[in-house]
Order: C-alpha cells, then structure tokens, then sequence
C-alpha cells in the first residue's frame, strides 16, 4: 500500500494519469461526435467530466467504481432534462440545480459511500455550468448521447486509475470514521449544505443580473469555494487562490492570445499541454490549477473565432463575485472554524497511532492515511501563520504528525510506554485538561524514534493545553542513568 500511495501522491504521476484518461475520453468522445453526428460539446463534455472525476475519484474503492458506471449515465441523463429546464424556465432550473447540489452535499453525513454519491451526482450537473447541455439549437436527440459521454469519461478514468493504483495487488485500508456529532450538535454536512445552498441561491441571482450571458461564471466559482470548504478559514483561502489564479491566468492569456488561427490544429495540442502543466502543478496550490484553466480558455475561445481578452475579463469580474458570494455565505451561514476541523482530525490521527502502539493490524497505513487527509486544513491554517508571525500555531500541529509518520515506522518495542502522553495529548484537544505542564515520559535512549514522537507530543501538547501560571517547562524526556551519549536525532 505505500509504494502505492506514494505513487498516486508523486505530482508526474497524477498529472501524468489525469491526462491520459482526459486524452482518452477526447479520442472516444470524438469518434463518437463524428459518428453519431453530435456537436463539439459533447467533446468538451467528456474532457470536463474526466478531469473532474480524474480527482474526485482518485483512490476510490473498487466497490464505489462499479456503482459508478451505473450512477454516472442515470445522472448524466438527468442532467439532460436539468439543462433543458434551465435554459427554458431560468428560475424553476436553478431552483432545480440547487436543490440538486444542495443534496449532494448534504447526504454526506451517511458515510464516505454516500460521499462518494453525493460527488458522482453533482458532477454532470457541474458540467452544465462549463459547457451547457441545453444550449439553443441542440436537438433533444444529441443530447440523449449523454449518458454514452459520461460512461466514455468514467470508463477512462477508472481505467487508468486502476492500472497506475493496482487495488488487486495492494489493499487499501478505509480511512478512520468520523465520530458522531454528540448531543444535539449540527452536523458538518448540514452546515455545509445550507452554506451551498444559499451560495448558489445568491449566485444566481447575482449572476443573471451582473452578466446575464456569463453567469454560470459566478455559480460555478460559488460552487467551488463553498464544495467541501473545512471551516471559514478554508472558505477564503480557497477564494483567494481561485481570484489570483484567474488573475494570473488572465494575465498569461493576454501574451498567448493571437497567436493562433481559427481552428489551428495546434491551438488544441498546446490546451491540452496547458491543462496536464495545469494539472501537475495543482499539487503545490489551487491557484495554478485556475491560471492554467484561464489560459487554456483563452486558446479555446481562439479556436472557436472568438475574442479571449474581452472575454477573459468579463470572466475574472464573475469569479471575483462568485468568491465574494461563497466566502461570504460559509463565514455567515452556521459557520464553523478550520481550527475545530483541524481539532478532530488530529484526534482521529492520534487515536490511530494508539493502535500502532497497541499493535493492532494494519494500524500504521490508517495512521498515515489519516496524517495524509491533515492536507485538507494546512493551507489556510499555514496561511494564517504566515501572516499573523504566531507560534506556536496550530499549523505546526500539522507538521508535528508529519514528521511523526517516519518515527512511527522506526518504532521499537519498547514504545508502548507512549500510550500514555497520546491520551493525555487526545484529552488536551477534547479540551478535558488541567493546564498541568507536558510530562515527557522515561524511554530507552535504544530507541530514538519514540524520543522524537514523545517531543512532537509535547509541542501539541503545549497547543491545545497552554502551560499553567508557574509550572515549569516542558522538558526532553528523562533518561536512564549511563554513560555520556550523542544528542538525540532532532524530531
């Protein structure tokens, strides 16, 4: 299982497997276009369908990917009659695709297959907002091809995905539950769900009256700020990074527009080189994932004889309105702070690494795993550290568990003695402390993997439960009496 997680996290091979399902929908698509004598936007539909699913299906249980091949088609020819009805009655349409969306968020609450649902659901109907089904002069009877798109796109994605991730051959393990909400605690997904829905809500509003020909713009960026935002923080940061993004990429389209003739060829092999740059630097941030959007826009509107720039700053206007709409509707619609995501995660991180020390199977891969699902918070809890100079923050809880994720693998037997500070640190996060100092725990200087995590316990230790007035400091852990030894491995 590490040699394949590894993998899938190297940014060569996941640009490099996004695209090749991406150029293998195209080709299908296109002989499919040419057979059955569809428009170009069924195309374009398959390309936004395998990248979309080329990232929310990344590591999916074998299980979930059979569904898909049914959920998938119906869906997509769902999505038929939800285009059509948008394009005939504007306001039945949206209430429509909000609900839809809403939905798909909401039933997240069910378990990580219900998620799983909730993205294949929305996922076409996403698609709209990029190149609409219904648009005028689409025969109803082109548009039945759907559901064959969305199956082409999906085949190649799962495809690809299974030959780089090998499922038969390295068993994933499921990452670790979430608890419960206790007492009569709102749900997270509930939270989210009613930040989407009043996003899209004023989105469109919003859109039809600020750029009444563009303002799927505005809804999709909404969408995409609010989609799985982890607290306020995580709303905004996104925002950020979508602005400067689209900012960038602007910028970038402005040098490479005229370059290329009207149905030049070229144009098409430079998008979608745009698109596997886009995709492989996505790894590093968002906002070069949007740059790379914007750019390959404007060589796509060039194909089609049309004016990018005018074009791409209508476009960057509806972004910045569609970041304003969604960061304002997840900081004032039952908010909830990325802190207190962060807060369960780690626990759920700590309680993993309990059953390592216990030695329990398969303990260590969930432990990873769940330092792993850490990424979703750091970047704006890393943001907020940044600006604010503060420490200790809880950024560094982040960087503490993945330092801890070698450590863990070093481990001697001699570590159980660890169990102990992981409660104490767990107890620290659940607030459930007496602001009593750290108290670093006797280990053999035989193992200094468990010096390291004993000294990454204390530093979140010292987050979550601030030193008591006149209590001393935390100090390294005692050793055993002998003779003069090197200094322990920094941790």
């Amino acid at each position: 299982m590490t040699g394949t997680i590894g993998a899938l996290k190297a940014p060569t091979i996941v640009a490099a497997t996004t695209m090749a399902a991406v150029l293998a929908a195209f080709g299908s698509t296109l002989l499919l276009e040419h057979a059955a004598h569809l428009r170009i936007d069924s195309v374009m539909q398959a390309v936004v369908l395998s990248l979309t699913l080329s990232r929310a299906h990344r590591g999916a249980p074998l299980p979930d990917r059979l569904n898909g091949f049914v959920v998938m088609p119906a869906v997509a020819l769902g999505s038929v009659g939800l285009g059509t009805l948008m394009r005939d009655d504007a306001f039945a349409g949206d209430a429509a695709f909000a609900a839809l969306v809403t939905s798909g968020v909401w039933i997240r609450r069910f378990g990580p297959r219900f998620t799983k649902a909730g993205t294949l659901m929305m996922l076409p109907a996403i698609a709209l907002l990029v190149i609409p089904h219904g648009a005028p002069g689409a025969p109803s009877t082109h548009l039945l091809w759907a559901p064959a798109v969305a199956f082409i796109a999906y085949f190649w994605v799962t495809a690809v995905q299974l030959a780089v991730e090998r499922p038969w051959r390295a068993g994933r393990t499921k990452a670790p539950a979430s608890a419960p909400p206790r007492g009569k605690k709102m749900h997270a997904s509930t939270r989210m769900a009613a930040q989407m829905g009043v996003a899209l809500c004023t989105a469109f509003a919003a859109g039809h009256w600020l750029f009444p020909d563009h303002w799927s713009w505005v809804v999709l960026t909404a969408f995409i700020v609010c989609n799985g935002a982890r607290g306020r923080g995580d709303a905004l940061h996104k925002g950020l990074l979508r602005a400067l993004g689209a900012a960038g990429g602007t910028v970038l389209a402005a040098l490479v527009s005229g370059v290329f003739a009207p149905r030049d060829p070229d144009a098409v092999v430079l998008i979608f080189a745009v698109l596997g740059a886009a995709a492989w630097l996505r790894q590093w941030s968002y906002a070069y994932w949007t740059g790379g959007v914007t750019a390959a826009l404007s060589l796509l509107y060039g194909y089609f004889g049309q004016s990018a720039i005018p074009l791409l700053q209508t476009r960057l206007e509806a972004i910045l309105a569609g970041v304003v709409i969604g960061v304002g509707a997840a900081w004032s619609v039952l908010p909830f702070r990325s802190r207190d995501v962060l807060r369960r995660r780690a626990s759920e991180s700590l309680a993993a690494l309990t059953d390592v020390l216990k030695d329990e199977p398969h303990a260590r891969a969930r432990f990873e795993d769940s330092v792993t699902e850490l990424d979703t918070v750091y970047g704006p809890l890393r943001l907020h550290r940044f600006v604010t100079r503060t420490r200790p923050h809880h950024a560094d809880v982040v960087d503490v568990l993945r330092e801890t994720v070698p450590h863990v693998r070093a481990l001697g037997p001699g570590a159980k003695a660890l169990r102990a500070n992981v409660g104490a640190v767990r107890r620290a996060i659940a607030g459930r402390h007496n602001g009593a100092s750290y108290k670093p725990l006797a280990l053999n200087d035989d193992d200094p993997a468990a010096h390291a995590i004993d000294a990454g316990l204390a530093r979140i230790h010292e987050i979550y439960a601030p030193r008591a007035r006149g209590a001393p400091p935390t100090t390294a852990p005692t050793r055993e009496p002998g003779p003069p030894e090197k200094a322990p491995p920094a941790g």
